[in-house]
């Protein structure tokens, strides 16, 4: 009988944030532009994605959250609705905060995430980065 565990994970990506979350007007309350990540030729099943933010002062019940939507190769979603969301708490001290958010459905398709800062503050405008990094499961 065969028995499924979890395979290697897969490497992490580059960072994909670039101008997207490193943008003088990422108030609180906003959504950041799509960063776009490919699954359309690996077809990973799951991701860990790691966003680092740079040095900021939280509020109490501060979050920030990950959408997920996909792009099937021909049409992507006109507006930031619906998708995919995962909800992270954010420690309310002040310095650089790194929130992981892991089991995050990927699909056979190059997808779009974006950031929901709900952090209370402005997100600096340098310093963050985002990675995911794929995983699937192994059926031996």
């Amino acid at each position: 009988m065969a028995t499924a565990k979890w395979a290697t994970p897969g490497t992490r990506s580059s960072d994909l944030s670039g101008s997207v979350l490193n943008v003088a007007s990422f108030t609180n309350g906003t959504e950041s532009g799509t960063m776009t990540y490919d699954n359309s030729t690996a077809k990973d099943l799951y991701g860990t994605v790691t966003i680092k933010l740079a040095s900021l002062t939280p509020t109490a019940g501060a979050s920030v959250t990950l959408r997920v939507q996909y792009n099937d190769g021909t049409d992507a979603p006109t507006a930031k609705f619906g998708g995919d969301l995962y909800t992270s708490l954010v420690e309310n001290t002040t310095g650089a905060k790194t929130v992981m958010f892991n089991m995050v459905r990927l699909y056979p398709y190059s997808m779009l995430f974006s950031v929901i800062n709900n952090t209370g503050t402005t997100i600096p405008s340098t310093g963050n980065n985002f990675y995911v990094r794929p995983w699937n499961e192994d059926v031996s």
